[in-house]
């Protein structure tokens, strides 16, 4: 299992896009965000990509943020190389806290 803070105690009070996890053989990840202060407001989605250069929006994995509060964001099967989160900020003003937990790996096989 691997747990990361991704984003330490930040302002949400703007857009914010992380950098890319690279997920290897990881199976499933979550992303747990922890909103704080006074009605932030946004949405916070993941984003995927093969290559850890183009990025697309991860479909079902987008949610709507209206007040102070946690969400998290879990994937059972990842099909792809990379990861990264992203806040688009409407209102308010606090903070944000990111962490992303990532279990499991493919088992190694020997292909001829």
């Amino acid at each position: 299992m691997i747990e990361k803070t991704l984003t330490p105690i930040t302002s949400a009070a703007l857009d914010f896009t992380s950098g890319k996890r690279d997920l290897g053989d990881m199976l499933a990840y979550s992303f747990h965000a922890v909103f704080t202060g006074s009605d932030v407001a946004g949405t916070f989605k993941l984003q995927v990509s093969n290559d850890g250069t183009n990025f697309i929006d991860l479909s079902g994995a987008s949610t709507s943020v209206t007040s102070s509060g946690d969400t998290l964001l879990n994937v059972s099967t990842a099909g792809y190389r990379y990861v990264r989160y992203d806040w688009d900020y409407t209102s308010g003003t606090g903070n944000i806290t990111v962490t992303f937990i990532g279990k499991g790996s493919l088992p190694k096989t020997n292909n001829r």
